[in-house]
């Protein structure tokens, strides 16, 4: 399991375990009852990216950092739409393009040791 994996189950599980200690710290409030549901989504999806992309090839990383991407835009879509979760949507955006990058560059290193 590479660093990113293991960053990301950590988040995933922190997300999916504590909802509302990871709403709390990154935005200085307690989520409400419809946030936790998402956020405990999103953790189970960040464990099952992880299980899925761990010790696998490029292809995998950028699948990975394709549907971060994806999440990114969404979350983007949701800061314009509703202004009362402008906040979290945004820094959820943040950190779904953070992992994109990570993804997308992970699996470029691991294509490029391949073609050595």
């Amino acid at each position: 399991m590479s660093p990113l994996e293991f960053l990301r189950a950590g988040y995933g599980a922190g997300e999916l375990l504590a909802p509302d200690a990871v709403e709390g710290r990154l935005l200085g409030h307690a989520a409400d009852h419809r946030s936790k549901v998402v956020i405990r989504i999103l953790g189970a999806r960040h464990l099952v990216q992880a299980a899925l992309t761990s010790g696998r090839g490029p292809a995998a990383h950028r699948v990975g950092g394709t549907v971060d991407l994806i999440h990114a835009v969404t979350m983007l879509a949701l800061a314009a739409a509703d202004r009362r979760r402008r906040r979290a949507a945004t820094v959820n955006a943040v950190l779904a393009l953070v992992f994109s990058a990570a993804e997308f560059t992970l699996g470029s290193t691991l294509s490029h040791r391949r073609s050595q």
